[in-house]
């Protein structure tokens, strides 16, 4: 995480906003960068993301700025629009700046879905109605149950995560790209993953996944003696 966005993250929503202009070129390049790729949902994983693995949440939970999207939706204007790049879908906001997810993120919200297993995001983003209004344009809402989409702390999201879904913390996964974030909410008992600049991936849900096994199965054996 680069030096501009940690100062922007740990500070309060006037200073955040005071920082944003600053990475807006980042942003834009980032999203560009991910136009190519950006996945309409076919599973060309070289393992399947669950592959061998017995015990798996029942919940996982994403945040969304940089960690399913390569930007700050604050940055960016409703409405969106997806339009045909190169015969692939291109994410656009009112501007025409390219607002693309990370690429392996559709893929991954399909393949989980199908799993059985429940979705749900954590973001404490102010600006609330762009981040679903995203969401709704890639057509997330499919997949993705549970939206807590609302500044303040992280932990609020997961007690209201766990209130509507009705599934405990020792049951979900979370991944954030934010070291706060993580601390929080390992501290109340989810399993967590910090992602790095790439985003959410194949490979980092795999690794979460494995992780989550390894945590909660030792717990199972601790309980069963």
């Amino acid at each position: 995480m680069s030096l501009s966005r940690q100062t922007s993250t740990g500070s309060s929503g006037s200073n955040r906003k005071a920082s944003i202009g600053s990475l807006n070129r980042k942003s834009s390049t980032e999203s560009t960068e991910s136009t190519r790729r950006y996945s309409a949902g076919s599973h060309n994983g070289p393992i399947a993301l669950m592959e061998n693995i017995s015990v798996l949440p029942k919940l996982i939970v994403f945040d969304l700025d940089y960690t399913l999207w390569p930007l700050w939706i604050e940055m960016y204007n409703a409405p969106f629009h997806l339009e045909s790049h190169r015969n692939e879908p291109q994410a656009r906001d009112k501007g025409g700046r390219i607002v693309n997810p990370f690429p392996d993120v559709k893929e991954i919200l399909v393949e989980l879905k199908q799993s059985g297993i429940e979705l749900g995001v954590a973001s404490r983003t102010p600006e609330i109605k762009g981040a679903r209004k995203l969401m709704e344009t890639l057509d997330w809402d499919k997949y993705i149950s549970f939206k807590e989409i609302y500044p303040g702390c992280k932990t609020t999201h997961f007690e209201n995560l766990s209130k509507h879904s009705r599934i405990p913390y020792n049951e979900m996964l979370f991944f954030d790209d934010e070291d706060r974030n993580i601390k929080d909410i390992t501290a109340i008992g989810v399993v967590c993953v910090l992602v790095d600049d790439r985003g959410v991936t194949r490979k980092t849900v795999r690794e979460g996944l494995l992780k989550f096994e390894k945590e909660r199965s030792g717990a199972k054996e601790v309980q069963s003696k």
